[in-house]
C-alpha cells in the first residue's frame, strides 16, 4: 500500500495479495522462468535500465489488453522478411523444436518477399521473438518482428472483396457534399480482418468509383492512410475525373514530387491540404508553396488557407502581356537619356503633387505592372534620433515592407506585391506626402535591350515626418506612338536617412543650367558623328541615334546601318534631302 515495512504493524501490507510471491514451490518456479532475459538468453539482474516489477496478475484483468481494434489483443501477427530464400516447412519445424510453447501459426501466407503468420496469444509471440536473430536457414540469419492483430486476414474471392468493399464505400460517402471519406481506410471496422490498406485496393476502389460515381464525385479524402506517394493510388485518381478537392493530412509526403501522380490525373485540382505531412517540415516555406502551385496551376487553397494571387514568374501558363518588342535599334529620341530625365522629372512633379495628383499617373504604368517596397530603419546611435529621424519605422513603410529579413512568412511576402494598374496607383496614393530633394537626385539608365530600359532613380525624399533616402528601380517599355515610356515594374526600396548626409545635400549649392543652345557632346564625340554623317548622308539626329544603339563603335554602326538600309528599315526623312 506504500507505507513500506513497521514492524508495529501485524501481517503483511492490505493490497492485492496476487502480487505478493507464493510459497509454492511451482509458482516459484514459474515466476523465476519469467524473469526478463535479453536477446542471448541470460537473466538480466538488474544491470540495465529500470524494468516494471513482474506481476502475474496482469494478464488476468477483466477485459484484456485492448488496442486500436477496440477488442482483445490475443493475436500478433508475425513478420518474416526475405522468405523467399528458406523453405516454410522447415521453418516452422525449427521454430517448434526452439521454442517451448505451442506455436499454432494461422493463415501463413506470402506477401511479396514477406512470410506472415498468426499466433493466438503473447506468450506465443515472446517465445517466437527471442528466436529472431537466432535461427539460420542456408546461412541466412532469420528476424521476426511482430505487431498486434484483430486476428488472421480472411481470404475472399475477388466478387466478395468487391461486395465488402462497395458497401463501405457507400457508408462513407455524401452524396449532398459530393465527398468521398477515405480516411483511415484500413481500420474501417467492416474491414477488421482484410487487407484493405489503400495502395493495396486501389484497383477495386477506383473500378467502384468508375460504376458509381465517377461523373459527380469532387473531394476524396485520404488522410491517415500512410501514403508515401499518389502513385500507389493512382487507379483511384485516375477514375475520379472531376476531382477538384483532396485531402492528404497525416501521411508521408516528403516532398512536392509525390504528388506528380496527383497532377497528372486531377489538372483541375483548386483545394488540397497536406497539413502534418514531412514536406512541410523538410522544405522551406516558399519553395514549399511554389513548388505545389507549379503542380497545380489552378490551386487557390492550400492547408486550408487561401492562396494570394499568382505571381507571374510563379506561373508558367499564363504569363504578363507586354508591349510587343520592336525590332528597330534605333532609339525614339536623338538623346535617350535626356528623354528619361524628362520623364522621371515629370513623374516626381506629379508624385510629390500628393494624393490627388498621382492619380494623373495613370498614363505612366503598364496595365499588368508590379510595384513593390522594401524598407531598412537602421539608427547608427542614439544622437540620429532626432525630429526628421524617427527611431521606428513609419507605419506606412512597415505595413508594405517585402524585405526578407523583416517578413519571413512567404504568403506575406507575396500579398505584399501589388499586380495591376489599379492596385498599384492606389498603393502610391496612400504613401503620404514627399517632397524629393532636387539636389540629391540622380539617374542611372540603361541602353534599350529587348525593348526595355532599366533606370534606376536615387535620392532623399522630405516626407511629412522624416526623411527617407531612396533608391527606386524602373523597368520601362517605350511607346513608340506617344514618344513616351510605360512602367512595367516598379521596386522601391527605402532606408533612414543619415541626418550628416542630409545636412550636406541641404547645403549643397544649386546647379542652374546654362542658357542657350551649346554642344553636349565632347570634340571627339562630335567628330564621329560626322564621321557617321558622311558614310551614311544621314541627318545628324539619325547619326546620333545610330552611335548610341552601336555604343559609340563606328564599325558597329557602319555594319548595323549597311543591314538595316538593306532590308528598307530607315525612314526617308532620316536622309539629308
Amino acid at each position: 500500500d506504500g507505507k513500506g515495512f513497521d514492524k508495529n504493524r501485524l501481517g503483511p501490507p492490505t493490497g492485492n495479495r496476487k502480487s505478493w510471491p507464493s510459497s509454492n514451490p511451482k509458482q516459484v518456479q514459474r515466476n523465476r522462468s519469467m524473469r526478463y532475459t535479453d536477446r542471448d538468453g541470460d537473466t538480466d539482474m538488474g544491470s540495465g535500465p529500470s524494468r516494471p516489477r513482474f506481476n502475474p496478475g496482469y494478464n488476468r484483468r477483466p477485459g484484456g489488453n485492448k488496442g486500436k481494434y477496440g477488442a482483445n489483443m490475443a493475436w500478433w501477427k508475425i513478420v518474416v522478411h526475405n522468405a523467399e530464400k528458406f523453405d516454410q516447412t522447415h521453418f516452422f519445424r525449427m521454430l517448434d523444436q526452439t521454442t517451448n510453447e505451442s506455436i499454432d501459426p494461422k493463415n501463413p501466407k506470402m506477401e511479396k518477399n514477406k512470410l506472415v503468420f498468426w499466433v493466438k496469444n503473447h506468450r506465443a509471440k515472446d517465445a517466437i521473438l527471442k528466436q529472431s536473430g537466432k535461427l539460420t536457414l542456408k546461412d541466412h540469419t532469420i528476424n521476426l518482428f511482430a505487431k498486434p492483430s484483430a486476428g488472421p486476414e480472411s481470404e475472399l474471392s475477388a466478387d466478395d472483396l468487391k461486395a465488402k468493399i462497395c458497401s463501405v464505400l457507400e457508408r462513407r460517402y455524401n452524396v449532398q457534399a459530393k465527398k468521398l471519406d477515405l480516411a483511415e481506410f484500413n481500420r474501417d471496422k467492416d474491414l477488421i480482418g482484410i487487407r484493405s490498406q489503400l495502395y493495396v485496393i486501389s484497383s477495386v476502389i477506383g473500378e467502384l468509383i468508375t460504376e458509381k460515381c465517377a461523373e459527380s464525385l469532387e473531394e476524396i479524402d485520404f488522410s491517415r492512410n500512410m501514403l508515401r506517394h499518389t502513385g500507389c493510388i493512382r487507379a483511384i485518381l485516375s477514375a475520379a475525373k472531376k476531382l477538384t478537392r483532396a485531402t492528404f493530412d497525416h501521411n508521408m509526403m516528403n516532398q512536392e514530387t509525390d504528388l506528380k501522380t496527383l497532377s497528372e490525373c486531377c489538372p483541375d485540382l483548386t483545394h488540397l491540404s497536406l497539413r502534418d505531412n514531412p514536406a512541410k517540415q523538410l522544405m522551406e516555406e516558399a519553395k514549399y508553396i511554389a513548388g505545389i502551385r507549379r503542380l497545380f496551376p489552378k490551386l487557390i487553397h492550400l492547408d486550408d488557407l487561401p492562396l494570394p494571387a499568382k505571381i507571374s514568374f510563379e506561373d508558367e501558363e499564363e504569363t504578363t502581356k507586354l508591349p510587343p518588342t520592336q525590332k528597330s535599334t534605333i532609339l525614339l529620341d536623338p538623346l535617350p537619356r535626356k528623354a528619361l530625365e524628362q520623364f522621371f522629372l515629370k513623374y516626381i512633379e506629379v508624385h510629390d503633387g500628393g494624393p490627388e495628383s498621382r492619380a494623373n499617373l495613370v498614363q505612366a504604368y503598364h496595365e499588368n505592372c508590379l510595384f513593390s517596397i522594401a524598407t531598412s530603419w537602421r539608427t547608427h546611435s542614439a544622437r540620429d534620433v532626432k525630429h526628421k529621424f524617427p527611431l521606428k519605422m513609419p507605419l506606412e513603410l512597415s505595413k508594405r515592407n517585402r524585405n526578407f529579413k523583416h517578413v519571413t512568412r512567404a504568403e506575406l511576402r507575396e500579398s505584399r506585391l501589388f499586380v495591376g494598374r489599379e492596385k498599384v496607383l492606389a498603393e502610391i496614393a496612400e504613401m503620404g506626402g514627399t517632397k524629393h530633394i532636387s539636389h540629391s537626385l540622380s539617374i542611372d539608365t540603361s541602353t534599350l535591350a529587348d525593348n526595355f530600359v532599366t533606370a534606376v532613380l536615387t535620392g532623399v525624399i522630405d516626407a511629412d515626418a522624416e526623411y527617407r533616402t531612396f533608391s527606386r528601380t524602373f523597368v520601362l517599355s517605350p511607346v513608340p506612338a506617344t514618344g513616351s515610356y510605360l512602367i512595367v515594374n516598379d521596386q522601391l526600396s527605402v532606408i533612414r536617412t543619415d541626418p550628416a548626409l542630409t545636412k550636406k545635400i541641404e547645403q549643397a549649392p544649386v546647379v542652374v543650367p546654362a542658357s542657350g543652345g551649346g554642344s553636349q557632346y565632347t570634340p571627339e564625340q562630335e567628330a564621329l558623328i560626322g564621321r557617321v554623317g558622311s558614310a551614311t548622308k544621314m541627318t545628324r539626329e539619325a547619326c546620333i541615334q545610330l552611335l548610341t544603339a552601336a555604343q559609340g563603335d563606328y564599325n558597329q554602326a557602319i555594319a548595323k546601318f549597311t543591314e538595316m538600309k538593306a532590308a528598307g528599315q530607315i525612314p526617308a526623312n532620316f536622309f539629308l534631302s
